[in-house]
């Protein structure tokens, strides 16, 4: 079982996946609230730690699963949330937009 999904945070400077196990039908209003913010857009690491602080919350700080990070994609794999920080793009699936157009969207996985 699971609820399982990711967040590609991409830059010229790397990439790291970010994965929720047990979130992943509200990850991309969780996306959302954290690109919201309008903070270090053209930043991938703090940009990178902003959208995982949303992900994590005051949920699991203390437990040993429930959230990951890594240079791979984790299970969840066809459920993954492309972050371009050097095109301040979002693409969930076939659908690209600019980080503005995200915010402004309820764009999620089945639309």
């Amino acid at each position: 079982m699971g609820d399982r999904a990711n967040v590609l945070v991409k830059s010229s400077d790397g990439e790291v996946y970010l994965y929720t196990h047990w979130t992943g039908s509200e990850l991309p209003q969780v996306v959302r609230s954290a690109l919201a913010k309008k903070w270090r857009w053209d930043d991938a690491p703090y940009l990178a730690r902003i959208i995982f602080c949303e992900m994590v919350g005051h949920n699991n700080l203390e437990d040993e699963t429930g959230f990951g990070i890594s240079p791979v994609v984790c299970d969840g794999e066809n459920r993954v949330i492309e972050i371009d920080v050097d095109q301040n793009s979002v693409t969930i699936g076939p659908t690209a937009m600019t980080f503005a157009e995200f915010i402004g969207s309820d764009i999620g996985w089945h639309n």
